[in-house]
């Protein structure tokens, strides 16, 4: 087989990182507007809107961060919360659900969702998830190995700038309710 067949591919929609930076950079401007209102010393509202701000970005780039890698011997399917790691023999079929969401159907019954293409209306008309699972469908093809005892696992996913901000929001929030006034 060619080395080039066992290279990473990501699979994402080019919307969804445009709209992760664009959301993070608005947040930590208006975060950073809010701060500067602390020196006033009204400490709870401004420290109320850095919270949401962080909480927000938290949110997008969690979602945002939704993607599927076609790895040398697995399939992974990162979701906000869970990341599904499939190797290409465990892989019965890959297919849009009803309501065009792509899914991985494994042969232990299991059905794994992709948050990076679930199914829109305008997915319906510009066809990325119908796009995502061809390409699928011919990597597990190419890279399908004979069975070996490795089974599908499920792990927490890890989205670093994600976790910061959720750490600099629960202490944003701790010091808002610590705050005098």
């Amino acid at each position: 087989m060619k080395q080039t067949n066992r290279k990473s591919l990501v699979l994402r929609r080019k919307s969804f990182s445009v709209l992760s930076w664009t959301i993070l950079a608005a947040m930590v401007f208006f975060a950073a507007l809010a701060a500067e209102d602390v020196s006033s010393g009204a400490a709870h509202g401004p420290l109320t809107g850095i919270a949401a701000c962080l909480g927000t970005i938290v949110l997008t780039r969690r979602i945002t961060a939704s993607r599927i890698v076609l790895e040398a011997s697995e399939l992974r399917v990162v979701n906000p919360i869970f990341t599904y790691r499939i190797p290409y023999h465990q892989v019965m079929e890959v297919d849009t659900s009803q309501n065009g969401t792509l899914t991985v159907y494994t042969f232990d019954g299991s059905e794994v969702y992709s948050t990076a293409f679930g199914g829109s209306l305008l997915d319906h008309f510009i066809g990325t998830s119908d796009r995502a699972v061809a390409q699928i469908k011919e990597t597990v093809r190419e890279r399908r190995v004979p069975r070996t005892k490795e089974e599908s696992r499920r792990t927490l996913t890890v989205s670093w700038i994600a976790d910061f901000c959720l750490l600099g929001t629960i202490g944003v929030v701790v010091a808002a309710i610590l705050a005098p006034g």
